[in-house]
């Protein structure tokens, strides 16, 4: 057996090593832009806490990304680029934009309003990474080595450690609770496993099309257009002309830094999977994890218990660990 071999087996990649390395920076590129779009998200979803303002919201984050694309699109034509080298995988990635969009995207904002940023991200990427993993063997046939395994197995740990720690972090509750309080507590863990599987799945989409189908702004494009579209006209049709009239400039601000962050974030990750792992990608991103809860300290005051420090610096321990042949 080759080294060369033995180094696409690893990263599951058939990309040169400094490919590979652009892949790695690419998925730390977009850890910190989606840290900093789940740190607005955050703001947003304490504003108001029903269904249509969660839609609407998500339908403004993926604006940004539809304009980016759409001028990569235009600059590609340009050159005399093709633009959807093949029509007949656009039905698939449009179920996989809805899944992304109303699971993923939609599936995270509602979660933030039940059980808060420091829950809602470690437990999304706990699914995220499992689903990835799993699906990427299974479909992509990315094989992994000891240590991507030794670094899941730290980075599972951090996420338990950062859950608990927000569960420590978490406002006392009245003296009297209720089942409805704590029905929305499970509501929220629910959707944010679905959220979670939503982007474990679509991560594979990604890399599979993005590899040999369609350039990344042309999947891009169509993952855009359908959140700012659909989740777009059906926010507005649930919040209504006066309550769209009402909206505070500084919500518009928050927006609009998300949807910045988050087409930032977006596109990085979409190269980084053309590059390396699915499984790889996902690690690196879990780092969101410490991030969020380092921002929540900064931010929002929440207090800097023992178990989010280890689980901070267990994910700088986990992301050392990942395998960077």
């Amino acid at each position: 057996m080759s080294a060369s071999k033995s180094h696409l087996n690893d990263t599951g990649a058939d990309a040169p090593a400094p490919d590979f390395r652009r892949g790695i920076l690419l998925a730390i590129a977009s850890a910190v832009a989606y840290s900093a779009t789940n740190l607005a998200l955050r703001g947003l979803s304490g504003r108001h806490d029903d269904l249509g303002w969660a839609i609407w919201v998500s339908a403004m984050k993926a604006l940004p990304t539809v304009v980016v694309a759409t001028y990569l699109l235009a600059r590609r034509a340009s050159r005399g680029g093709v633009l959807f080298p093949s029509t007949r995988i656009l039905p698939i990635l449009f179920v996989c934009a809805l899944v992304m969009q109303f699971g993923g995207n939609l599936g995270f904002q509602v979660a933030l309003g039940h059980i808060g940023l420091a829950i809602t991200v470690p437990l999304v990427f706990a699914f995220i990474i499992c689903a990835g993993a799993l699906l990427g063997r299974m479909f992509l046939g990315d094989t992994l080595s000891s240590r991507t395994y030794l670094s899941m197995v730290i980075m599972t740990v951090s996420i338990i450690l950062l859950s608990w720690a927000a569960t420590l972090n978490a406002p006392t509750p009245d003296a009297k609770p209720t089942t409805v309080a704590t029905g929305s507590i499970w509501l929220g863990i629910f959707i944010a496993v679905i959220s979670g599987v939503s982007y474990g799945v679509n991560g594979v989409v990604i890399r599979s099309i993005g590899r040999k189908t369609l350039p990344i702004e042309s999947m891009l494009i169509v993952y855009s257009l359908t959140g700012a579209i659909l989740l777009g006209t059906l926010g507005a049709s649930m919040l209504g002309t006066e309550r769209l009239l009402a909206i505070k400039l500084g919500d518009w601000q928050m927006m609009l830094m998300a949807g910045v962050f988050n087409a930032v974030a977006f596109f990085s990750i979409s190269h980084a999977l053309k590059l390396t792992s699915v499984t790889q990608v996902n690690l690196i991103n879990a780092s969101q994890n410490a991030m969020c809860a380092v921002g929540a300290v900064l931010m929002f005051a929440e207090p800097l218990s023992l178990p989010m420090t280890f689980g901070i610096v267990l994910s700088i321990v986990g992301l050392f660990a990942l395998d960077r042949k």
